[in-house]
């Protein structure tokens, strides 16, 4: 083996220096000993020792460097040419070195490539051989800390997957999935950070935009940040949106919340195309503001009365119920013209409309009505929100009555309902089945339900002017409906406003 690598540096170094004299001695006329052969000896092919081979171990291997090596009849090594013919061979040189350097570069690749995927980085085999593709890598790398990063949130370890959610958006910003996961882990703890990943996302329009946006707006709920949500629901409605309604009434509930109208007349001033349904309502909003509670109530019936779409009449229904208008309400909604409105909106704005007039015996047909079959998570929904918009211990514990005969499941599907339904008995007063609401989200999540002891706290806490933005955090399963109606319910009032990195404005 000592023998064998000896030679093989000797054909290495030898191949460039021998070469080169030869080539050194041809250019001088080739006249004179050749530096390859011994200089005592005559010159002559057959009969000169040759002088480069000294110190091979196999005079086969030194044949690679030069083919003019023979074997005299006293068994010396000799130069076959005479000393005038001596010559340099570099297409032997060039060939060595060539298909080493090709041999030793797909060694490495193969050794790289090996190493790579040993550590988990499913990176092309075409993309290690390549270097102008050696930037892919990276793209790998990125994936493998992500994927490390769903592993470790399937194991619940949450410092594991923040860092590995880290390291991936910033190996990759354009893994969309990473991006919005490590948006959604930072938007509570660091929430300008959050919010400029955010603005990425949905400003920038990437990938499926409108569901970051949709995620994005509960994060800014949940923090009270109402001029940040007007902001957002103003950027969409100019920008274009699938979701017209529930932006317009993002839009609107963060004006009622900070009570700052100039979001929305910028919007209607703009020169932006707004959706003419979105339009619309954000223009009898900009109508009924400031008027009493009589001129509201005209406008409002002038206007439903022109109403042309579902939302329009669901809009001013709900504006006149709240000013004082309820049976106007009724009126609509038990007539021909009631049904321009979907069911579930029907039966929510029927429900609020007896409320408002006093009418609990109606309130009571129509919670048996909607559970005369079992509930389901609309019908969940409908019975929670109305009943944190109008209180009643009474009512609140004839749904959990009747829902004690027809049990909601308790798997992942009905999470949302029965979160709904632990933050109604809470709002009315019912801290025993909120606790049973509780132990069920405990069993549908596994393991307990996380944020147990912080919801119960709050809503145990008899303390006046609490804020709902202390627990509505911990509740990411809380339908949309039910985070409005709990925020306006304890009257969360506006944070000072804060430039959010990246927090749209109109």
């Amino acid at each position: 083996m000592l023998g064998w690598l000896g030679d093989l540096g000797r054909l290495f170094w030898g191949l460039l220096y021998w070469n080169l004299r030869k080539a050194l001695f041809r250019l001088r006329g080739a006249s004179g000993p050749a530096p390859c052969q011994h200089p005592s000896d005559s010159g002559l092919g057959g009969k000169t020792g040759c002088e480069a081979c000294i110190g091979w171990r196999d005079p086969a291997r030194f044949r690679r460097l030069c083919p003019l090596l023979a074997t005299a009849a006293d068994d010396r090594r000799v130069c076959s040419a005479d000393a005038s013919a001596v010559r340099p061979f570099w297409g032997r040189a060039v060939l060595l070195y060539a298909g080493s350097s090709a041999a030793l570069a797909l060694a490495a690749v193969l050794v790289c490539f090996s190493a790579f995927w040993a550590i988990g980085y499913r990176v092309p085999l075409h993309v290690v051989a390549w270097p102008p593709a050696w930037p892919r890598i990276r793209l790998a790398r990125a994936d493998y800390f992500y994927r490390m990063a769903l592993r470790a949130i399937a194991e619940g370890q949450v410092r594991q997957s923040y860092l590995a959610l880290s390291q991936a958006y910033m190996l990759d910003p354009d893994n969309l999935n990473a991006a919005l996961l490590l948006a959604q882990y930072t938007q509570f703890a660091n929430p300008d950070y959050s919010d400029s990943i955010y603005s990425r996302l949905v400003l920038g329009r990437r990938g499926n935009f409108e569901d970051a946006a949709q995620l994005w707006l509960r994060a800014l709920l949940a923090r009270g940040d109402f001029p940040s949500v007007g902001g957002l629901s103003s950027a969409m409605l100019r920008n274009g949106t699938k979701h017209v309604l529930a932006w317009t009434q993002a839009l609107l509930f963060a004006e009622r919340m900070d009570g700052d109208p100039a979001v929305v007349d910028r919007l209607l001033a703009g020169s932006a195309k707004v959706p003419d349904e979105a339009r619309s309502v954000l223009s009898l909003v900009r109508a009924v503001r400031g008027g009493s509670a009589a001129d509201q109530a005209r406008i409002l019936a002038i206007y439903m009365a022109g109403a042309t779409t579902a939302f329009e009449a669901y809009y001013s229904l709900g504006r006149l119920t709240e000013a004082g208008q309820g049976s106007a309400v009724v009126a609509f909604l038990e007539g021909p013209s009631g049904g321009v409105l979907s069911p579930y909106d029907r039966e929510s704005l029927k429900l609020d409309a007896y409320a408002s007039l006093g009418w609990g015996v109606m309130v009571r047909k129509e919670i048996d009505s909607l559970l005369d079959k079992g509930a389901t998570v609309p019908v969940a929904t409908i019975l929670s929100r109305h009943l944190v918009r109008y209180p009643d211990a009474e009512n609140a514990g004839r749904v959990f009555g009747l829902l004690d005969q027809r049990p909601l499941p308790a798997t992942v599907g009905f999470a949302a309902a029965h979160t709904a339904l632990m933050c109604m008995a809470g709002v009315n007063g019912l801290d025993g089945r909120m606790r049973q609401e509780a132990d069920t989200m405990g069993k549908i999540v596994g393991g307990g339900f996380p944020s147990r002891g912080r919801v119960l706290d709050f809503f145990e806490d008899r303390s006046p002017g609490k804020s709902a933005l202390a627990m509505l955090p911990a509740l990411p399963e809380l339908p949309l409906e039910m985070v409005y109606a709990l925020i306006a319910h304890y009257r969360a009032a506006a944070p000072e406003a804060r430039p959010a990195g990246g927090q749209p404005r109109p």
